[in-house]
């Protein structure tokens, strides 16, 4: 029986990928590189702005980048917009009484933002973001925490999200697992390496993710 949905936010809620290519694209121009969408994608995304920097051979310039990223971000916030069907798919699961919460790799500041935003405050409890654990995604320390918020056991629980490291950080502690991958994710991620991860399940919208969830095909 599903008794809750944790679900990532960018790229899976929110069709906000583009924005993170363009807040990325900004702080690495100014660092002198221009990377086509995939590899600012496969370079930058679920890693810390010291990570990205190292890669790049630029450690000194951690702080510049991320506060260029930061200007990126607050400056296309508002091209973030709810994928189809994704009220409609949370209404649902107010209706079943099924707990939802959110996890995200993104710092506290932006997810508060764009929950308020979006008006999504009201759907989701508990709201963990990347400054509210010690160990970020594909580590499960968010899932742990999301299921003693709730009271509820990892068997119990699905986690919905478009990387690699959701789908990781829910198998670590037994969820069931659900990959977000739309139609065009191909210019952000090689659908065959999110595989690897071996989701129990692939959906490329919301009204599949519904169906699902109304036939009790998940768990």
């Amino acid at each position: 029986m599903i008794k809750a949905i944790f679900f990532d936010l960018d790229g899976t809620l929110i069709n906000s990928l583009p924005l993170f290519i363009k807040a990325y694209d900004l702080a690495l121009k100014e660092q002198g590189f221009t990377f086509p969408k995939k590899e600012v994608a496969s370079t930058c995304f679920r890693k810390t702005e010291a990570a990205i920097c190292q890669k790049l051979n630029i450690p000194d310039k951690t702080k510049q980048f991320k506060k260029t990223y930061f200007t990126g971000l607050k400056r296309h916030l508002k091209e973030g917009k709810l994928f189809n069907n994704v009220l409609e798919t949370l209404n649902l699961c107010v209706e079943k009484q099924i707990n939802l919460a959110i996890i995200s790799f993104a710092y506290r500041w932006y997810v508060d933002k764009m929950i308020k935003r979006l008006n999504l405050k009201k759907y989701f409890n508990p709201i963990i973001s990347f400054n509210d654990v010690k160990n970020p995604k594909p580590n499960p320390e968010a899932v742990i925490l999301a299921c003693k918020k709730l009271n509820l056991q990892p068997q119990h629980t699905i986690v919905v999200g478009d990387s690699k490291s959701d789908i990781l950080m829910g198998k670590a502690k037994g969820c069931k697992t659900v990959l977000f991958y739309k139609k065009g994710y191909d210019l952000f991620y090689d659908l065959q390496t999110l595989k690897e991860s071996h989701p129990d399940k692939i959906v490329k919208n919301f009204r599949e993710l519904k169906k699902l969830i109304l036939k009790n095909k998940i768990l």
